[in-house]
């Protein structure tokens, strides 16, 4: 009896030997796609840090500064995913120790291009207080089923309709820095921040701001203007220091619901230059160092995949860095970035 299982195994291993071999073209490209997509910066899934996009420009279709439209409405949404009181009495609490005039989202057209009226990018902004924004986070953190309610949304193409009923939260930016050696700006955040102290960025962060009681159907601070104050505050740059300002992302951080813009810039100043233009700038406190990194797929590649854990030289990055990177990447060739072995 034992010979016969002991010939019938054979005869079964065999037969998966010859499947497998004759299979092993089509196993060994489908290996060899896998890893060639997900060890390309362009393989980077933005989902995996909880990034969903609201719209996204490209090359062909860049966002141009004459067809972004902004307007501010004191009108708020009926907020539909937390429980109201619970959320008030949170940013009550932060209210207490917390304050400051921010906006969030709360309506937008895209600007598919295709009609007269899909020519700008319009969206529309509402004024709230930073202790809202922090109530908003701290519900989220309280609450990990309405995050994968707002999460299943997203995924499911609902972004718009959630801006149109979203609680508030804020906007931020993340604006790109590189210079004529092709070499990006690394920031590490100090101990005098609230939030990720010590983690390193690809780039300055700033908040919007948004006045309460501003004019109903007025413009506000736009993405551009935003990123012009984010380099004027963090790093004392003025236009005259960088080409235009390239917007290629905005979208939603499901962790937060924050709105996140990603912006990239080129500056003609040398390395020294902008040292001693940071060692001038209104939120030098923010920066507890800083580091010229080549823009080279190893070392993208080496912050997308390692960013959580630590890269080669050990520094830990924020959650965002891995999409900054990939944002510069894909909009490389408008940056005239075109040296990337």
């Amino acid at each position: 009896m034992s010979e016969l299982i002991g010939f019938a195994l054979g005869v079964l291993s065999g037969v998966l030997t010859n499947i497998i071999w004759a299979r092993r073209g089509r196993l060994r490209t489908l290996v060899e796609g896998f890893r060639q997509q997900r060890y390309e910066p362009l393989g980077f899934d933005p989902a995996e840090v909880g990034l969903f996009p609201l719209n996204r420009w490209t090359l062909a279709r860049p966002l141009q500064r004459s067809h972004l439209q902004v307007s501010v409405t004191e009108v708020r949404p009926q907020q539909q995913w937390f429980n109201q009181a619970e959320w008030q009495r949170i940013a009550d609490e932060f209210g207490r120790r917390y304050t400051g005039d921010i906006g969030f989202l709360t309506d937008a057209l895209i600007d598919h291009r295709e009609s007269r009226e899909g020519e700008d990018f319009r969206y529309t902004l509402t004024p709230c207080d930073y202790s809202e924004h922090l109530a908003t986070v701290e519900y989220l953190r309280r609450h990990p089923d309405a995050q994968s309610t707002i999460r299943a949304n997203f995924v499911n193409g609902g972004i718009i309709e959630f801006a149109r009923t979203s609680p508030p939260t804020s906007v931020k930016i993340n604006v790109a820095v590189l210079n004529l050696d092709n070499e990006f700006l690394a920031v590490q955040r100090s101990g005098a921040v609230d939030f990720k102290r010590g983690v390193w960025t690809v780039g300055p962060n700033e908040g919007m701001k948004l006045a309460r009681n501003s004019t109903p159907g007025a413009s506000a601070e736009d993405f551009f203007d935003l990123g012009e104050r984010c380099l004027r505050e963090e790093l004392n740059l003025e236009p005259v220091d960088y080409s235009g300002i390239n917007i290629s992302w905005v979208g939603y951080e499901v962790k937060t619901i924050q709105l996140k813009v990603y912006a990239q810039i080129r500056t003609h100043l040398s390395k020294r230059e902008v040292h001693e233009r940071l060692l001038s700038s209104h939120s030098l406190f923010e920066a507890q160092d800083t580091k010229w990194i080549p823009f080279r797929k190893k070392h993208v590649m080496d912050i997308v995949q390692n960013w959580e854990s630590g890269d080669i030289e050990g520094r830990k990055w924020s959650s965002s860095a891995p999409h900054t990177l990939q944002e510069m990447w894909r909009m490389r060739h408008l940056l005239r970035l075109t040296d990337h072995p």
